[in-house]
């Protein structure tokens, strides 16, 4: 039989372990990381990384991802030959 100790310290382990690998499952998205070529990849990524999605829009140049993270807006721009993000700034 379990004892009430060994059920609050799995409990304490199992709310440890889910706080550290829920904090790892979104990064921020910084210059140099690939995030796709298509827009539909771009998004995936993005949203799989906690970003909410304002817009995107494809330039000749660039591809321009207006983003919210956690309350604060960015603006992403990524290289849309090689899929790397060129910039990340604040929009």
């Amino acid at each position: 039989m379990i004892s009430s100790s060994q059920l609050t310290k799995a409990g304490i382990l199992a709310s440890t372990v889910f706080l550290c690998f829920n904090a790892n499952a979104f990064a921020e998205i910084r210059a140099g990381d690939r995030i796709g070529l298509s827009v539909s990849d771009i998004a995936k990524s993005l949203e799989n990384n906690g970003y909410v999605i304002r817009e995107i829009e494809v330039k000749t140049d660039r591809i321009e991802a207006e983003v919210t993270l956690e309350g604060d807006k960015l603006e992403i721009k990524i290289d849309p030959q090689t899929g790397l993000v060129t910039r990340v700034e604040d929009d």
